[in-house]
């Protein structure tokens, strides 16, 4: 398909309900809606993680000092595994920001395609890896934070810092499965349009 005539003409003949379909401009208005929610997903994620490399940043800056030791060590895991997370959510942000919405079904299948396949090795391969590491780095913080602090606020810390992650752990599962969901879905239709 290479003009609006030809989307239109696709959605016309498709079986259905007898309902009034729309109008190929809604479907590309409609295209247009999801990228930007999704490119705004993205900005935001980019932000909150930046917010807190910042944090994270600040104390290591406040407290670590130049030592190098446990502390110092889980507070650069945190941070490392942060900017890679950030300068990977660019690079997805910066692809889908050149999917073009308006191209042709079988061209913007494609693309999407590949978009969702590289977000999958990044969810089911790097997230993991990134995810332990600042576990890790957190893990290795609790020593001294138990010596620094008193009982009552480092089970705070603890707690706090456990279920941080665990809620953390949920958000990225449940997106996950979402963008997996999403790439069936896309893999699927891209089978039906070759056939």
């Amino acid at each position: 398909m290479t003009s609006f005539t030809d989307l239109e003409n696709a959605w016309q003949q498709q079986p259905g309900s007898g309902e009034q379909r729309p109008q190929p401009e809604t479907l590309i208005r409609l295209a247009e809606q999801k990228a930007k929610q999704v490119r705004t997903k993205h900005v935001v994620t980019m932000a909150i993680l930046s917010i807190t490399v910042l944090v994270i940043i600040w104390y290591f800056a406040t407290y670590a000092g130049t030592t190098f030791n446990r502390f110092s060590i889980g507070l650069l895991l945190m941070i490392v595994s942060l900017l890679i997370r950030i300068v990977i959510e660019y690079i997805s942000f910066r692809k889908l920001h050149t999917i073009d919405v308006r191209a042709d079904f079988k061209t913007y299948t494609k693309r999407v395609t590949a978009f969702y396949t590289n977000r999958r090795l990044i969810h089911l391969i790097i997230t993991p890896l990134l995810f332990a590491a600042y576990v890790t780095g957190f893990v290795l913080l609790l020593p001294v934070f138990q010596e620094q602090f008193s009982e009552a606020f480092y089970i705070y810390v603890l707690v706090s810092g456990f279920v941080s992650m665990a809620v953390l752990a949920f958000v990225i599962l449940k997106a996950n499965k979402r963008e997996l969901k999403l790439l069936a879905h896309l893999k699927q239709s891209a089978k039906k349009e070759n056939v």
